[in-house]
């Protein structure tokens, strides 16, 4: 069970920070349902979508990412994957600010 966690956490945070999403279609193509429901609720800016993702920690980690803003980060337990949640916040928020994808 914890094994599966670990997986769809680490798989929604990469397919997070890897890319991001230019439309909803682009989601269609991600390997998990978590992965997908990230993708467009960060598409849509659409924060109900993640409630949908299974882990408590990914669906925090969701929120902020669609929030554009690190209060869902500090939901997650995890020393680890807050700290990855906040870095990918970080990165965000500098890209909306300076333009740069």
């Amino acid at each position: 069970m914890k094994f599966s966690r670990w997986c769809v956490a680490g798989v929604v945070m990469w397919v997070s920070t890897s890319a991001w999403c230019d439309s909803v279609r682009d989601c269609e193509g991600k390997s998990t349902k978590d992965a997908q429901y990230l993708c467009t609720a960060v598409s849509m800016v659409n924060p109900v979508i993640c409630d949908q993702i299974s882990s408590r920690e990914s669906m925090f980690f969701c929120r902020a990412m669609v929030a554009n803003n690190s209060y869902a980060c500090d939901k997650i337990d995890s020393p680890v994957k807050r700290q990855s949640c906040l870095m990918a916040v970080r990165d965000k928020q500098r890209g909306a600010m300076w333009a740069v994808r």
